[in-house]
């Protein structure tokens, strides 16, 4: 039977203004009920004789699957959905396709994880022509963006790691482009940077002028990498590092930081609740969910045509007016409205809106795990110097304050 996933509510980012808690509550009771209300409209759905068993990630992400995918699919063609929930780990997934007696017929996996299962041989091809024409009849080659379609999978949604900014910090005028990120003289004030060299190292290279097209090629050399340190050591002093999802968005929202690279769907959160935060669209990294079809399953031809129907224009437009996750077709992008619920227009949210994709740039996991090893133990030992030195710079500014606070002792008579 049609299964609901768990239903958390979405995480507050900027509970120390007061903003977000709000929005989340508001907006998970919404989906909520939004599910509710599908699953027990779904007509026929108590007589339904074909079930595909589909896994996906949970969340307010799964959420918007199930308003936008799984029931007007159970309503349309009467094979009722049935969800299973994973945490997106490459070992998990594996363990739930690899064997014949899986009940998974459709997967909805991260561009690494496709790559890998495809090079293993636990996926089947997927036929482009089954996903039907793109608009007005031209190629659907063409209405999905590049690097969308592959051997075996279909790539639904793009999320990013993008820079968002305190727009009260700059009161001069608002950074518009990468490069501002490595400008302290124009923007001063704090940066918080992933705790990794993947993004961190792209990020640099890129604010200093590397085309997004060039990142990797540019990042292989040893004068690629020399300058992407180089750029980093330009702005040590006001970097701070984060090693979890959280903390760059809570930081830029407590005012610790005036710049911070974080996850698009959780600048959108906060930035819909605290106008005061901005977006740098400009050099974004972006990276896929993609929709697969496991060699196991026993239903495969439902399974590509949910697929089809999943990435349909209207379809993936539907999920992105709920969640900020980009459409990775063109004409669904142009489809995207306002929030149901908070009337916010999502484009502007949106990583591969037109706008905001002009000079993005797709994380190339493959390359990483090739090249990373060298340039992942001269990024922590670049990192331990910052943080040795920001624990030595708080230890001087704690010594003063208690010297301050000492009580001066008066002379002898």
């Amino acid at each position: 039977m049609f299964r609901q996933p768990h239903l958390p509510p979405l995480e507050n980012r900027a509970a120390s203004r007061g903003q977000a808690r709000p929005l989340a509550m508001t907006l998970a009771m919404t989906f909520a009920m939004a599910v509710a209300v599908a699953i027990s409209a779904a007509p026929g759905a108590a007589q339904a004789q074909n079930t595909l068993s589909v896994a996906t990630w949970g969340g307010a992400y799964g959420q918007s699957q199930e308003i936008a995918f799984f029931e007007p699919f159970a309503k349309e063609t009467g094979t009722v959905i049935a969800t299973e929930i994973y945490d997106g780990s490459l070992a998990k997934l594996k363990g739930m396709i690899d064997g014949s007696g899986t009940p998974v017929d459709v997967v909805d996996v991260s561009s690494s994880a496709l790559g890998t299962l495809c090079k293993g041989g636990l996926l089947e091809t997927i036929e482009v022509s089954s996903l039907g024409a793109g608009p007005d009849g031209g190629s659907v080659e063409e209405d999905f963006l590049t690097g969308a379609l592959s051997d075996c999978g279909v790539a639904s949604v793009a999320w990013s790691t993008a820079v968002a900014f305190d727009r009260q910090a700059f009161g001069k005028g608002e950074p518009t482009e990468i490069s501002a990120l490595l400008d302290t003289a124009r923007f001063p004030g704090k940066r918080a940077l992933p705790k990794n060299p993947r993004y961190t190292l792209e990020l640099a290279l890129l604010a200093d002028g590397v085309p997004p097209e060039s990142v990797y090629s540019e990042l292989g050399t040893e004068a690629g990498a020399d300058r992407a340190f180089a750029a980093l050591d330009k702005i040590k002093d006001h970097v701070v590092l984060w090693d979890k999802a959280g903390q760059p968005i809570t930081w830029l929202l407590d005012q610790k930081v005036v710049m911070a690279a974080g996850y698009s769907g959780r600048i959108f959160r906060a930035a819909v609740g605290d106008r005061h935060i901005g977006v740098l669209w400009d050099g974004q990294i972006y990276e896929v969910d993609a929709w697969a079809i496991p060699k196991t399953s026993s239903n495969k031809k439902e399974a590509m045509r949910f697929i089809s129907f999943a990435t349909s224009p209207a379809r993936l437009a539907e999920q992105a007016q709920l969640i900020a996750y980009g459409p990775m077709r063109k004409s669904a992008v142009q489809l995207v409205g306002k929030h149901p619920i908070i009337n916010v227009e999502m484009q502007e949210f949106l990583p591969t809106a037109p706008e905001n994709f002009k000079k993005a740039l797709k994380f190339d996991d493959s390359w990483w795990q090739q090249n990373g090893e060298a340039l992942s133990t001269r990024f922590a030992a670049w990192a331990s110097q910052i943080e040795a030195a920001q624990a030595a710079r708080e230890a001087e500014r704690k010594a003063k304050e208690a010297a301050k606070q000492e009580p001066v002792s008066k002379a002898a008579p």
